[in-house]
This record gives structure tokens, sequence and C-alpha cells, in this order.
């Protein structure tokens, strides 16, 4: 028998009046048939009110006391190290035969927290990390302004069988909190110095592996203290941005953990999942992928988690960027708070949860679909926590590697002549800023189609002792070409960076959900290459075209100004949003007129059109909605001259029906139903959809 464990002194869930509300009724049912578990059971925070240890940003590396154990298949309950061995430990994850565990320890309350290596049955114990960071030559500023402390934490077992893992050993200060920041690494198991693959500006953990593809899915802390202005600048301050809110442009503010996704030599930096089309739709710390393409991970009602996380539910993604379907929380099975995901080989969950919401969490399974929550275990008065499954697992594949070498920097820059060299660099080639992703996609629109716009690169450099941890520097501007590309040589590497797209006059180029400027910082590692379309949000997601020729076509209807004859329901504007699944007051767009209706797109820009998609509206037996197109009339005009005609004698499609033609020169298009059937709720008139133009920008 263990012995018992201290109970639970304090109170640390902080929950808002609308979720204090909420019931929180208790997982009565016991779990059946999960495998062999390896876990940590943690003292509370008590100390620190409101964190979970090991959860959030400053939750991470408290050192409250707990144990390393195993939970059999049988149920019996046995210690994997010797008692006292270590102080804390966290985080265990399990290699792909089932053999060994790495995880995260440390000897004391104030010591920094280092990884260990253990063989199933506890024995072979080996250290993996060490105290080694290495600031270099003439770096006395960080050794005086940061602490000298450093901790490595969140270990997983890459394909290969090294080890990746979030470390604070790069010295940053987080932009929000007077915290150090997480990035990622990868160790060999031989003792050499780990490299860092990962240029976070805030944070990067809580890591997990793609079984797909032998990826790293992590957190990232989405967060940037500079916004977005417009002239006139402030003497002597970086054109574009400022720190006064006030003087800002009007935005929506992101500042929260998002999912990202990463190759191992840090190549391929995606957005893993989210609805990008609202920052609340983004919120996903601890993402673990399941065996059928989906992604569980851990909302936060304080979406930063700094100070505190306040309430935490577990919410599931589809393997595509989409809304999230909520596993746990108010109005769930499993109402209390609930955190740690992992997936379990016959695709439920298993969980860390709270069901009383009174601090004390113990370890539950629950369907994917959030029914059936049930009870593992839970030891009174102390926190289960970090469970993975004790056995093996079929193995990833192996990603190719094109980045193996050593970092350039062993600090983070801190001027802009070591931002500017011509050795750590990149090549960054957006090949059109303008595109947009698929209907229905959850990503935002990109910016309109328009002319003489440029592109600002900003970079920030350390200062430790100041305010917010750094100051920023505009590290290029530079044209972007009128089909939307934009390519730029020896970028800066292994530094965080974001841009801004600005008009002619300097003005903060705008897209409907707000400026098209960066939230948050990205990276890329010393000698790749980036190739990615489209806006901020969306360009690490939509899959570019296979050449620069073929990204200059795109559906540019988002960019197009809207008339219509009429309007019975829904708004004209509706037309060109990318959306066509609800109801068509919501998504689409219904004449007036009994039986037909006119539609006129126009743009700003020259415009070749080599073809349309016109969607229709969605039958709805519930609203009286069932309108049929039999015959619709397309007109091409280019300063007001009729350049092409055709007539589309099918029905249109609510999945989109394609009219292609020889690439022809335009400024507008009209669109008229010519032959109609049915009704638009319960009225007869036409309606449609969406209206998808392929075309591109011309240069002249």
């Amino acid at each position: 028998m263990l012995p018992a464990l201290p109970p639970l002194v304090a109170l640390w869930l902080a929950v808002g009046a609308p979720l204090a509300a909420m019931p929180l009724a208790p997982v009565r049912g016991r779990a059946a048939d999960v495998p062999a578990l390896v876990f940590v059971s943690r003292q509370p925070a008590s100390l620190s009110p409101g964190q979970i240890p090991g959860f959030g940003p400053h939750g991470r590396a408290l050192a409250t006391g707990g144990r390393l154990l195993v939970r059999e298949r049988s149920g019996r309950i046995r210690a994997l190290l010797p008692e006292g061995r270590f102080f804390d430990v966290a985080d265990p994850c399990v290699a792909w035969d089932g053999k060994r565990i790495v995880f995260a320890a440390t000897p004391s309350a104030t010591a920094p927290w280092r990884l260990w290596r253990v063989d199933g049955d506890g024995s072979d114990l080996v250290q993996v990390t060490f105290d080694d960071r290495h600031l270099g030559p003439g770096h006395a500023e960080f050794a005086l302004a940061l602490p000298a402390r450093y901790d490595d934490l969140d270990p997983v077992w890459l394909a290969d069988d090294r080890i990746a893992f979030a470390s604070t050993c790069w010295p940053q200060r987080a932009q929000f909190a007077a915290i150090p920041v997480t990035n990622l690494f990868v160790a060999t198991l031989d003792g050499a110095r780990p490299l860092r693959i990962t240029s976070e500006r805030n944070g990067a953990e809580e890591l997990s592996v793609d079984p797909r593809n032998g990826h790293i899915l992590y957190s990232r802390w989405w967060f940037n203290r500079f916004l977005p202005a417009d002239p006139p600048d402030q003497a002597g301050a970086t054109p574009g941005v400022t720190l006064d809110r006030a003087r800002a442009v009007p935005q929506d503010t992101i500042n929260q953990w998002t999912a990202g996704t990463v190759a191992p030599d840090g190549e391929a930096l995606k957005l893993a999942a989210g609805d990008a089309r609202v920052r609340a739709g983004l919120r996903a710390y601890q993402p673990v992928r399941l065996a059928d393409g989906s992604i569980v991970a851990t909302w936060a009602t304080e979406s930063a988690m700094s100070p505190a996380p306040g309430f935490v539910g577990l919410q599931r993604f589809a393997p595509s960027i989409s809304p999230a379907i909520q596993l746990t929380g108010p109005r769930s099975a499993f109402a209390g708070p609930a955190c740690d995901p992992a997936a379990l080989p016959d695709g439920r969950v298993v969980f860390s949860g709270d069901p009383l919401g009174d601090g004390d969490f113990g370890l539950y399974v629950v369907n994917p679909d959030g029914r059936r929550p049930a009870r593992v275990l839970d030891f009174a008065g102390t926190l289960e926590l970090d469970a993975a499954v004790l056995g093996a697992r079929p193995r990833p594949p192996v990603p190719p590697e094109n980045f193996t070498g050593q970092n350039s920097h062993d600090v983070p820059n801190t001027t802009l002549h070591q931002a500017r060299d011509s050795v750590t660099t990149f090549r960054f080639d957006c090949l059109n800023v303008f595109t947009n992703a698929n209907v229905d996609a959850a990503i935002p629109d990109a910016p309109p189609a328009q002319r003489d716009l440029r592109i600002r690169f900003y970079t920030p450099v350390a200062r430790p002792a100041a305010a917010g941890g750094d100051s920023l520097l505009l590290l290029y501007e530079v044209p972007v070409e009128a089909s939307g590309a934009v390519h730029v040589e020896d970028m800066a590497a292994e530094t965080p960076m974001f841009e801004q797209l600005v008009d002619a006059r300097g003005k903060v180029l705008r897209s409907a959900r707000g400026p098209a400027h960066g939230g948050g910082y990205n990276f890329a590692r010393l000698g790749a290459g980036t190739k990615c379309v489209g806006c901020h949000t969306g360009h690490s997601v939509i899959e570019p075209a296979s050449n620069y020729w073929r990204a200059k076509w795109f559906n540019i209807a988002p960019s197009a100004q809207v008339w219509t004859s009429s309007a019975a329901t829904g708004a004209p504007r509706n037309l060109v949003d990318r959306r066509t699944r609800g109801p068509v007051d919501q998504v689409g767009w219904a004449a007036a007129e009994a039986d037909s209706g006119k539609i006129r797109l126009t743009w700003q820009v020259p415009i070749e059109v080599k073809g349309l998609v016109l969607y229709a509206v969605s039958t709805d037996t519930q609203s009286g909605t069932n309108v049929r197109i039999r015959e619709t009339g397309i007109v091409f005009r280019h300063q007001g001259r009729e350049v092409k005609r055709l007539t589309v004698r099918r029905l249109l499609s609510a999945a989109g029906t394609r009219v292609d033609c020889d690439p022809v020169r335009v400024d507008t298009i009209e669109i008229t139903p010519l032959r109609v059937s049915g009704l638009v709720n319960r009225r007869r008139c036409a309606g449609l959809a969406e209206i998808e133009t392929i075309a591109r920008v011309l240069e002249d």
C-alpha cells in the first residue's frame, strides 16, 4: 500500500459568476477496460491560489511535492521510483515500445526541473538534461537581468527516439507577464547539447507527437504587445505600431494559448486546430491528436492563463481547421474542471478531472463525443495528473530533416545589426497575400485585393531589464507585387517576427475582421524557406499552389463590391462571405422579385477571370426553402462594355456549380437567375448562397 498523502488545504479554483452558478454533478461510474497508466500524484498549489501544478505559464514550474506512479490494468497502484528520490515529478511520456518513460523532476521546491528517463519497472534511472545553458561571451546583460535558473519540462518521445521538450533555457521574459519564456528543444539520449527548434516570443510548451506524421503538436502563447497604428507616428517611434491602445487602429485583441504544429527540425510551422474566424475559437492548450485525426485540447476561461487559468475544460476539434465541440464543462456530462487529455487505444480520452470543483483532481475517461465519463482513480487530497498509457504504441513515421546543426543564437537579438546579419537568414515567399481559403473553411478572409501595397517586417530585440522585456525594430519594408506576391531573401532566422500590410499612404490595411497585421509572432530556422499564401491567420493552413503562376489565381470575390437589384432576405454581402452552411438570411441572399433579381460584382483593380462557382441555397424544409435555379445568365463587362456572355443551362448545386470560361479581362460581372422554381422562406423568389470568382490581379 502507498502511504497516505496530506489532505487538500486550500481551494484553488476561482470560477466566474456565470460558471459558478452551474451545478457540478459528481461522476459516479467506474471506468472499465483501462490499460496500464503512468501518472503523477501531486500536492495542491496551496501557496498559489488558482494554479494547477504543471499547468499554464505560472503553474508549469511549480513544485508542490509529488510521486510518479503506475496504475496497472488490474487497478493495482505501484510507485515507479523510490520514496523521496525526487521532491516533485511531472509530465511522464512513454516510449513507443512501451518500455521506457521520460519525465520531468526536481530534487527540491526551489531547484530547477530537469528531464530523467526510467524503465517501466522502475530500473535504470538516468538523467537526460543538465545545468548546461551556454550564453556565450558578451552576454552579461542577460546574466544580470534574468534568473540563472531555467527549467526543462513536458518531454515527449519523437519517432526516432530522440526527446523533444519545453525549456526556459533561451533567455527571454514574456511580454504580458514577467515570467520566463518557454521554447521547444530536441535532445538525443547521449548527453549532446539540445537543439532549439522554435523561436517563440512568449511561450511554447505542452508537447505531444502527431501519430500521423511524427510532427510535434504544442501550445503557443499568441500575444503581441505592439499594436498597429496609422500615421502620423510619434517622433522617434517605430512606424506603424504603438503601445498606446488609444492610438492604435481599432481591432480585436488576441492574448491566448493556441495549438501549433511543427516538424522536429523546426520547419512546417502551422496552426493545428481551431476556428480562426473568431478569437475564442482558437483557445487550445495541451493539444493531443486522436486516432481519428481529431484534436483534443484544454480551454480556459482566462485565455492567457495569466495570472491564473480560471475554469478549465476539454474540447475536440475536427482534423481540419474548424469550430470545437465541448467535451467537459458546463452543460456537459462532466461538468467540473478538466485538463491533461491523453488518447487511449480504444478511442476514449483519459484526463484529469475535478467533478466537484473543489480542487481535488483524479483520473477519468470519457468518450470522444463527451458521453459516459467515468472515474479511474482519485486519491483524497492530491491531484492525479499527466496520465499516459504504459504500453507499446504504433511508431509514427520519422519526418525528413533539413536542418540539424546547432543554433546560431545563444540569446535573442539585442541590436538591428544582429537581426540583419547576412548569415542567420531564411527566404520568405508569400505567393499571394490576397488568397482566400475554401468556401466554409474556418479561416477569415484575406485583405481585399488592391494596388501599391507594402509589407513591413518587425522583430523584437531583447531588453531583459525593460518593461515588456523587449523593444521593437522595423526590420524591412518591401513592396507587394500587384499579383499579391512578396519575395524577400535574407530574412532574419531564429528570431520572432510579425508582418503588417500598409497602403501607399502608410495606413494599415484592413480585412473584414480587422487589421492585416500579425496578432502574434512566427519564426523560421536558419537556411529554411517559407512558402505561404493568404492572411496572417490563414497563411499557415491554406495549402499553397505548386508554383508562382498557379498561386496568382484565387477566389477574388470577397474583394468585390456587391450590388443586388433587391433583397427579400439576407444581405448582398453574404454572396461573397465564403459561407454557404446555415439559414439563407445569414449566409446567402434572396431577391424581392417573384422570379429573378440581378447581382453585380465590381472590382477596383483590373482582373482576369477564368471561372465562377455558383452555390445554390441549401434546402431547408423547416423554413420552407427549396428554391431551384435551372438557368443562369452571366455577363462580363470591362469599363462598361460587355466582353463575354454565358448562359448556364443546368441546375445549380448547393455544393457549388463550376462555370469555366476562357480568361477574360473584366471589372464587373452580372449574374441573373433566369429560370427559377421553389421557395425561399416560403416565398417565391430567386436566391443564391455564394459566388466564387476564380481570377488573378493583372499587372497593368
